[in-house]
């Protein structure tokens, strides 16, 4: 497996299931000699004024996690980007790579290198001679996921600390140092249970290293740290910044987060709950809804009371839903019938999603009667009800 694969691997088990409940891990991170536990809301004031005082920056980084997943390679680079009020997303360039012996004093060559620029995003991997360019309303941005954690989002943000700010729960957690600034270290509680320690420096109130602390699927304790060193919050960015140009010889693969509309939906075979074999081709004619989802995907289950509504609505012989059921470990045939939602449910489509570059989910697609896809939509988007609806009418009406 070459480096840029173990690279996203670690970023997608972590996305995908691996740290799907967030809460008390059972250790609390080890706290500097200063343990004073006095909740102060203030320091997040102005740590969310600081953060906002910048609109580009720069720093060096270190992603490690502990616990139960301490022996992943350590992931170090190196990070400038930029906003603008302008952009719903920043300009980001990042250079990266894996340290599996991070105490040796040796850097480890950065051989990934991602962009994400006004229209489209880049990752380019020197071991592989490969650049992948994918367009932003494409689903481009997720190129930049082997990144997701060496990204200090805060530093991006309008009201970056307003969570932290109304959780009313910072403690705080003595002294420490990052790199070579000072910090106070707070520890939060957010109201779904979640911890997370933060540095903010001493003086100039930037958080330095956000500790997420998490379980995994057995409950064994972890967390992912962010460490931010040598940052400029005034940097000099020349205008090649966020624009890359590969090698030559390079070989260019364009990539698409989905299938866009248009694109024929491919074939599959799938097994029901009762065990009856269920075919997207017997179903020509007729619309068809597919719901990537899974038991322990808290977003997923956002959606599903739409998606039942849409089931509801509609005639079974003109629209037919189903909820693909994919990366499981629960019984999710019991989950269904315990939350009252009947509408179709598919078994093991693991493959399926592959074919449909499912890379997050939920993922919605609505298939036309001749096959096609009609609409996609990824993620637990709250009008995803009036969205399905909108489309199968519009189908409907051009039949």
């Amino acid at each position: 497996m070459n480096k840029r694969m173990i690279t996203v691997l670690f970023f997608t088990l972590i996305a995908v299931g691996l740290l799907i409940s967030c809460g008390e891990t059972g250790e609390e991170p080890q706290a500097a000699a200063d343990t004073t536990e006095v909740a102060d809301n203030s320091a997040f004031i102005l740590a969310d004024s600081a953060s906002e005082s910048f609109s580009s920056c720069s720093y060096r980084f270190s992603v490690y996690m502990t616990g139960s997943y301490s022996d992943t390679p350590e992931l170090t680079g190196n990070l400038t980007g930029s906003r603008s009020d302008e952009m719903g997303n920043p300009l980001l360039r990042i250079e990266m790579g894996q340290d599996s012996t991070p105490d040796d004093g040796i850097a480890p060559e950065l051989t990934l290198t991602l962009v994400s620029g006004i229209d489209s995003s880049y990752a380019y991997s020197s071991d592989e001679n490969i650049l992948e360019k994918g367009f932003l309303e494409e689903g481009g941005a997720d190129l930049l996921r082997p990144a997701g954690y060496a990204l200090m989002n805060e530093y991006f943000l309008d009201d970056p600390f307003a969570d932290e700010i109304a959780s009313q729960s910072a403690t705080a957690k003595g002294l420490d140092t990052v790199g070579t600034v000072p910090c106070e270290n707070y520890l939060i509680t957010y109201p779904g249970g979640q911890k997370a320690m933060w540095s903010l420096g001493a003086e100039d109130h930037i958080p330095r290293r956000v500790e997420r602390m998490m379980t995994d699927r057995e409950g064994n304790g972890l967390s992912v740290v962010l460490e931010v060193y040598d940052l400029d919050i005034s940097p000099e960015i020349s205008d090649s910044t966020f624009i890359f140009v590969p090698p030559d010889d390079a070989r260019v693969e364009i990539y698409s987060a989905f299938l866009t509309v248009g694109t024929e939906a491919p074939h599959w075979t799938l097994q029901d709950i009762d065990g009856n074999s269920v075919s997207l081709e017997e179903m020509r004619g007729s619309i068809v809804i597919l719901d990537f989802w899974a038991t322990w995907c808290s977003p997923c289950i956002v959606v599903m009371p739409q998606i039942q509504s849409i089931f509801e609505n509609y005639p079974e012989e003109q629209v037919h839903v189903f909820g693909v059921n994919i990366w499981e470990s629960g019984d999710p045939g019991a989950f269904m019938d315990e939350n009252g939602f009947s509408y179709g449910l598919l078994l093991e489509g693991d493959d399926v999603a592959t074919d449909y570059k499912v890379s997050g989910i939920p993922t919605l697609y609505v298939i036309d009667q001749d096959g096609n896809v009609a609409f996609v939509e990824v993620g637990a988007n709250p009008e995803i009800g009036e969205m399905l609806s909108s489309t199968v009418d519009s189908l409907l009406e051009d039949e």
